[in-house]
């Protein structure tokens, strides 16, 4: 039997019975030791697969580790001896406290003492992820805060360490600290308790910012500390994932990381989350993830909120630089480039995050109409040629990216031709006017009616006896042509062909009398 348990005094209640505390598979009685040290010893009750090797392993990681929350913890093979029969047994100090759900309750109006409770516990998840350690059924009942305040880890049943990596998982925990998907879990590993840490660090600060959800979620009274398992099924829709939003930034920040928990089915497939919160602060943008080859500016920025060695490498670049923790850089790219900011972490962890650019030659377009104004139906011929575009439409049909075409428009038309490259869709637009058909209208031209109104008297002479002949007195009679407006005067120019002679009256009668006196 083991001596160290045999050589102490073991507690009992008013009665005198033993004191003991029951579980699945064991029970525990607490004793004190011969240098007045209280610890709990430990036996089974029921048989757990391979429990030997598994306590043999845990206690000398526990050992090794020296971690000050981790009680001292022992297997010891020949622990007990039952009726002849030696059975193994494991004993760990025992922690005078209280559960961290009961301090909590207790402090619920001291914000100071609870922000430093969560900075403890965050602390406490670190050396643990350090190592690759993981507790495997991390809830209030297995954290207990002593009175001097410091955090305890206990009940080792479901511990991990690397030595066990491989071993399958065969305990769920309380299912209000489990993702959902805990309990289709295989195989043992360090991320056993990702999710429990986020649920127990985000309800502390949560009642620390707002006292009063401890009684409207009854806190006191239940088994969990704010979210319950029904939460994670829908868990934006669930009224506690609505009050803790309410509470801030920093709040929506760890809300987020929840739900980027739950979107995951395999516990493997999770990170600490401490790390995606930091993570979500440092800030790695471009202006563009997508450039014109050689002619686009691209900037690129980033900010780190914490003091910590920031390093920056462009793609092609052999050696990364080392650059201040808040900065940008400009610049135009001939090819697919990757940016990578890394950060080394307070914990020695590297966060990493990376920008992909992509870079591509933007799409020309060409496009000509042999005409721009024609009469109805007479035909246009378009031609285009287009470059760089995954795709080329001539007014809604898909073309290739040259051709031409011949159109018949018998109304002004537009003709559009677009392509569409890696940064959206480009358009050229061709408007063909229509001219106006002449319209000739029959011009009446009256036929001018040319009346000769002229009319010429010739007095015959008279003749008297006292004349002597052949003396001949002719006198000439002045006739007045009456006037008549010409062609030119009413807005007409005729020419008639062949022309009018010229005529003179007063001329043809002198010829008249010329002829009769010559003869």
């Amino acid at each position: 039997m083991d001596k160290h348990v045999k050589n102490g005094i073991f507690r009992r209640d008013a009665r005198g019975r033993l004191i003991a505390y029951t579980g699945g598979f064991s029970v525990v009685f607490p004793y004190e030791a011969a240098n007045k040290e209280k610890w709990a010893f430990r036996c089974w009750h029921s048989d757990v697969n391979n429990s030997k090797r598994r306590y043999e392993i845990i206690s000398e990681a526990i050992q090794k580790t020296r971690l000050d929350f981790l009680c001292d913890f022992e297997y010891i093979e020949k622990g007990i001896n039952v009726e002849g029969k030696v059975y193994p047994t494991t004993r760990m100090r025992w922690i005078d406290g209280i559960t961290i759900k009961d301090y909590i309750c207790r402090n619920r109006n001291s914000k100071q003492l609870l922000v430093a409770l969560a900075d403890k516990f965050l602390k406490m998840t670190r050396d643990l992820h350090n190592l690759s350690l993981a507790h495997g059924d991390l809830q209030h009942g297995n954290i207990l805060i002593s009175n001097n305040l410091q955090l305890y880890l206990v009940d080792y049943d479901s511990f991990y360490c690397p030595e066990l990596k491989g071993e399958a998982d065969n305990v769920t925990g309380l299912p209000d600290y489990q993702h959902p998907s805990r309990s289709t879990n295989k195989f043992v590993s360090e991320k056993l308790d990702y999710f429990s840490e986020l649920i127990i660090y985000l309800s502390i600060l949560a009642i620390a910012e707002n006292p009063s959800l401890i009684d409207k979620y009854k806190v006191e009274d239940a088994d969990r500390l704010l979210f319950c398992k029904e939460d994670y099924s829908d868990i934006k829709n669930a009224q506690i994932y609505k009050d803790i939003y309410s509470l801030g930034n920093d709040y929506q920040d760890m809300l987020a990381v929840l739900e980027e928990y739950l979107m995951h089915n395999r516990i493997d497939d999770l990170l600490p989350f401490e790390g995606l919160l930091l993570h979500r602060k440092i800030s790695f943008f471009a202006s563009a993830t997508k450039v014109v080859r050689n002619t686009q500016q691209i900037k690129i920025e980033w900010n780190v909120p914490f003091d910590t060695e920031v390093l920056l490498c462009k793609g092609g670049d052999k050696d990364a630089k080392k650059c201040e923790r808040k900065g940008s850089l400009s610049t135009t790219l001939t090819q697919n480039t990757t940016f990578e900011l890394s950060i080394k972490m307070p914990d020695g962890q590297v966060i990493k995050k990376e920008i992909a650019i992509k870079v591509f030659d933007e799409c020309k377009l060409e496009f000509t109409a042999d005409k721009y104004y024609v009469f109805p139906t007479i035909p246009v011929k378009l031609s285009w040629k287009v470059e760089n575009a995954k795709r080329v439409w001539l007014d809604d049909e898909e073309m290739s990216p040259f051709g031409t075409r011949v159109i018949e428009p018998k109304r002004m038309t537009t003709c559009v031709l677009s392509a569409e490259d890696e940064f959206g869709k480009k358009e050229k637009r061709i408007e063909i006017g229509m001219l106006p058909i002449p319209q000739i209208k029959t011009l009446l031209v009256p036929t001018p009616n040319i009346v000769n109104n002229l009319s010429i008297t010739i007095k015959q002479p008279r003749y008297y006896a006292n004349v002597s002949f052949p003396d001949v007195a002719i006198g000439m009679v002045d006739t007045e042509i009456p006037k008549v407006p010409s062609l030119k005067d009413i807005g007409l120019n005729i020419e008639l062909s062949p022309p009018f002679p010229r005529f003179n009256l007063k001329r043809s009668i002198k010829n008249v009398f010329n002829h009769i006196t010559k003869k």
